[in-house]
């Protein structure tokens, strides 16, 4: 970035460094002057930067769209069939379990559970956009690539590894559906209970003081990463009937008694999961 009239003029006298009393401005007053030309400056740079990256990605989305095999909903989502599922198709309220591999248009990527080795769980009403939108276009079992504008990701809001109205390009594999039915009657509230977690035993832990092998690293990281995927689960459910209970009549009232019960039952599942944690996070890490 070029400064120019006025606040170029003092950057430069600032650099200067010169104690002549004919430019009537003190050394600090200079450095002063000095920092706040460089803060315009970077103001400036940060806005051309963010215009530029607008214009680039609105080009880059355009010219995508017209590909073959790219289909444009009305909302301005991309999305493009690498393989089709034959599973069910998730809706809204539904948690899903994916890989993902995301990266920025230039290519750069912000976040892998495909380079991780650990695929993820959410509830789909529970994400960007772009991603609650798109997954509904999916069966279980297929590998789409999305192109999110940034209006269906996180807009003018940067993160840490993502700049401001950044278009995000995801290819996901969808490799779960779990469907979250709720109980439309009392009795069938009465009757409810959460699903049963299926992770197999809690590994074992070596006698404090001694390091753990990489091996067992790996079996808690499985067990931990299962429960999890667990936790999602049953959250989203207890959500589900949580608004249900959140009425009036039989059927709200059954459905608070089978809340507060699947709270207890879900606590009681995770419960070696969070000791497991707990002797996890004081072990050493070979790592």
């Amino acid at each position: 970035m070029v400064l120019t009239g006025a606040v170029a003029a003092m950057a430069f006298n600032a650099r200067k460094g010169s104690y002549n009393e004919e430019e009537n401005m003190s050394l600090p007053s200079r450095w002063i002057v000095a920092c706040l030309a460089l803060a315009l400056a970077c103001a400036a740079s940060a806005d051309d930067t963010a215009t530029t990256r607008v214009a680039k990605e609105a080009a880059f989305l355009a010219a995508n769209g017209k590909k073959p095999g790219v289909v444009t909903t009305p909302s301005g989502l991309q999305y493009k069939v690498i393989k089709a599922g034959s599973g069910p198709m998730p809706a809204a309220s539904d948690l899903v379990r994916v890989h993902y591999h995301g990266t920025l248009v230039g290519g750069r990527v912000f976040d892998s559970s495909v380079e991780r080795g650990q695929a993820a769980s959410f509830a789909l009403n529970q994400v960007i956009k772009g991603w609650t939108e798109g997954l509904q276009t999916m069966r279980e079992g297929g590998k789409t690539m999305f192109y999110i504008p940034p209006d269906l990701a996180y807009g003018e809001r940067a993160t840490d590894t993502i700049p401001a109205n950044a278009t995000l390009i995801f290819e996901v594999e969808l490799l779960k559906v779990h469907q979250l039915e709720m109980p439309a009657t009392a009795a069938a509230a009465r009757q409810w209970r959460i699903a049963r977690m299926d992770c197999g035993q809690a590994p074992a832990l070596p006698p404090a003081g001694q390091v753990p092998s990489k091996g067992l690293h790996a079996q808690a990281d499985e067990y931990l990463a299962c429960a999890h995927a667990y936790y999602q689960l049953t959250a989203a459910q207890l959500q589900g009937l949580a608004n249900i209970a959140g009425g009036r009549g039989d059927l709200a009232e059954a459905a608070m008694a089978s809340l507060q019960r699947g709270k207890q039952d879900m606590d009681a599942q995770l419960a070696p999961a969070v000791r497991l944690i707990e002797a996890y996070r004081a072990l050493p890490d070979p790592r």
